[in-house]
């Protein structure tokens, strides 16, 4: 067979094959098209938590000592998106590696994390995971590109916290979403939600840096900066109203006073006030990330005020770079930004949700 004809030969058997091929192949494509791709609910920098304490152990190694023993592996989880999140603006669904997770709270039975666009460019957005199931379920793309500090739940709404940069200069509010809306968009993989799905802005006379919701109380935690004082404060103010019209009362108001400069999460559980703290410090020779416990037990003064200072029950100092926590019966929950893309020199990528026993902190 001459050479011209082979050649001939050997393409009419190659479109031959792809004509047997295409019909099969171009459905399976179709299929991909149509789905909606789920933010990432994996760990990024260590595949199990062994891995995790071993890097733990030799980068902060008293901080190894303190929690050894006391991290719950089956209630410690990835954080969600920092492998890809995924986020949906005017309908389009767009990933991105860029996002760096802020607060933490519980709603029913859901585990909610907000995170922003390092580089404010795509909205930020709430992940949420299944508390029962130990998966991410659904990404809400909120309809703002704020820096996603604190989120709260009083049983009825879900508190967000509006830009809570450190350089935010404007008029600090709070908003909220229903419970009842926040479970229809959670219908869906990545939904995006609308201003109207959210509360007007509700002004208010501190900075939202973090929030926690107790008592019927909404307090509003304002990060102050990085030396070590005790000049950061919370706001509390009352949740008033009935059931599906919820009212916050901004001109009577509580004051927890004199918690860490650096505080970026804090929760109160059965009269003891847990405050989550960080100065981002990159090496191990600085203590800079802690969790304090205070007993507030009976002290608010008659002005609805309460000071901190000589009631601090214990100090633990925890990972780099810890933001919002929860407790949750026995467990603190600790949240961390340090395997976010954006911070490339970390002392240690705590790529999840740290589940530590609320002993270390010393029993009630």
């Amino acid at each position: 067979m001459k050479t011209g004809e082979l050649k001939r030969c050997i393409m009419v058997l190659v479109l031959a094959a792809l004509t047997v091929m295409l019909p099969a192949y171009l459905p399976a494509a179709a299929v991909y098209a149509d789905e909606v791709p789920q933010s990432s609910f994996e760990y990024k920098d260590y595949p199990d938590q062994i891995s995790y304490n071993n890097a733990l152990r030799t980068k902060m190694k008293d901080v190894y000592k303190t929690l050894s023993g006391r991290m719950d592996e089956e209630k410690t989880m990835p954080i969600p998106g920092i492998v890809r999140t995924s986020v949906k603006m005017d309908g389009e669904v767009i990933l991105s590696d860029r996002y760096i997770p802020q607060g933490l709270c519980l709603a029913g039975d859901y585990m909610l994390v907000t995170a922003y666009d390092a580089r404010k460019k795509l909205n930020s957005v709430i992940y949420v995971i299944s508390k029962n199931e130990g998966r991410i379920v659904s990404t809400l793309t909120m309809p703002n590109r704020y820096h996603a500090g604190g989120i709260a739940f009083d049983g009825e709404n879900i508190w967000t916290t509006g830009d809570t940069s450190d350089l935010y200069k404007g008029r600090p509010f709070v908003q909220y979403m229903t419970y009842d809306t926040f479970l229809k968009h959670i219908e869906n993989p990545v939904s995006e939600v609308p201003e109207t799905d959210l509360s007007r802005n509700i002004y208010i006379k501190n900075k939202p840096s973090f929030l926690e919701c107790d008592s019927g109380i909404l307090w509003v935690g304002t990060y102050a900066g990085r030396k070590n004082t005790a000049e950061a404060y919370m706001n509390g103010y009352g949740i008033t109203g009935e059931p599906g019209n919820r009212r916050l009362n901004t001109v009577m108001y509580s004051l927890i006073a004199g918690i860490d400069s650096s505080a970026q999460g804090a929760d109160i559980e059965d009269g003891y006030l847990y405050v989550s703290s960080s100065y981002k410090a990159y090496t191990g020779a600085v203590k800079s990330s802690f969790i304090t416990k205070y007993d507030i037990r009976g002290a608010m003064d008659s002005a609805g005020a309460c000071y901190v200072q000589g009631r601090e029950l214990s100090r633990i100092e925890v990972p780099k770079m810890n933001e919002e926590i929860i407790v949750d019966g026995s467990t603190i929950h600790i949240n961390f930004e340090s395997a976010a893309a954006f911070w490339k020199t970390a002392l240690i990528k705590t790529d999840r949700i740290l589940a530590v026993d609320e002993g270390v902190w010393g029993r009630k």
